[in-house]
């Protein structure tokens, strides 16, 4: 791989569109520059190789007496290991590094881990949330779209709408920001997860909308603000990004009705497949008590289509600096981080 020009730069988006998984929202140009003012540094690397031509978003931290640590966000977009294995061919690409991370949507299946494994990579820790993700298919018209939900979440969507609830896209300015994260707050403190700043969200919000890519929708009831979605669109995939509600009135069922408009927005935009991100994996659900399994019960009303990848992969360039990583350096680092800046460390 070598580093991206000027023109490639520009219209970064069209390469990772073109590449072979067809593009992640999180390898978009937006994610990298949003990516500057939270401790990253993004590096735009492509290939040129003509049997599968791959551009990659990493985003490289500096680590204090070990050198950098890279990282490729949902990439390199990659379907198949022998394509991953072309693009981590050359070392001298990853510039002063001791550790470059990757987590291609590759199915995770015994196969590819031991493809994964026989390339030198390491199963490490995932970053995301989830490995796994229920996606939609947007394809069919909207009468078929609706068809093909569970009966209980079509039940919903028009209970909601029998309700009086509407959904409008709104701006990503101070008044919808500020909406749109006092519903995220809600929804995090019932998981149990940590929320970042509100200047994280609406960093990126802002950078995704400016780009035509990002929309925030809300929900209200009268006057009340009672669930919010925020949606990005790259080509035709698109990604349920952001989302919360009230801890109130779940009786006219808002955030089914959020949805269900968010996808008829991005249907009309030209998205044909509609990531809802992160669901439990099927072992995690097997035990019963996972955070996430409320949000699986909502999710899986809208699809079938359930998707595990093989998360988070470590090749290793200096093993010294490697160990010192994660055996003091990572855990130092997620601590500062999150005392300093209320802020994850990725």
């Amino acid at each position: 791989m070598r580093p991206a020009n000027r023109a490639e730069i520009d219209r970064w988006d069209d390469l990772v569109l073109a590449n072979p998984d067809g593009g992640s929202m999180l390898q978009a140009r937006a994610w990298g520059e949003f990516k500057r003012d939270w401790g990253w540094r993004p590096a735009y690397l492509v290939s040129d190789d003509p049997a599968a031509p791959v551009a990659t978003l990493f985003l490289r931290r500096h680590v204090p007496g070990l050198g950098w640590l890279w990282y490729a966000p949902k990439g390199p977009g990659v379907t198949a290991a022998h394509q991953l294995a072309r693009v981590l061919a050359s070392r001298d690409a990853f510039d002063g590094a001791f550790c470059v991370q990757v987590e291609p949507e590759l199915a995770d299946t015994s196969a590819n881990r031991l493809a994964l494994s026989s390339l030198g990579l390491r199963k490490a820790e995932d970053v995301q949330i989830s490995r796994a993700t229920a996606v939609v298919d947007l394809a069919p018209d909207e009468e078929a779209l609706l068809a093909s939900f569970r009966p209980k979440t079509r039940y919903n969507i028009r209970l909601a709408a029998r309700h009086g609830v509407r959904v409008d896209p709104i701006p990503c300015g101070v008044a919808g920001v500020a909406t749109m994260y006092a519903l995220m707050a809600a929804a995090f403190e019932r998981a149990g997860f940590p929320l970042r700043p509100l200047a994280y969200y609406s960093a990126y919000w802002r950078l995704f909308e400016a780009s035509g890519q990002g929309q925030l929708f809300v929900a209200r009831l009268g006057d009340e603000v009672l669930a919010g979605a925020y949606v990005v669109r790259l080509g035709d995939r698109a990604w349920y990004k952001d989302g919360g509600s009230v801890t109130h009135r779940h009786e006219v069922m808002a955030p089914h009705l959020v949805q269900w408009e968010a996808m008829r927005w991005l249907r009309a935009e030209g998205a044909r497949s509609y990531d809802l991100f992160a669901v439990p994996t099927q072992e995690q659900l097997a035990t019963g008590n996972h955070p996430l399994g409320g949000l699986w019960q909502f999710k899986a009303g809208f699809t079938a289509d359930v998707r595990e990848f093989v998360g988070t992969w470590d090749l290793v360039l200096d093993e010294r600096r490697y160990r010192l990583w994660r055996r003091a350096g990572e855990p130092l680092a997620r601590r500062l981080r999150w005392r300093l800046r209320r802020d994850l460390l990725y």
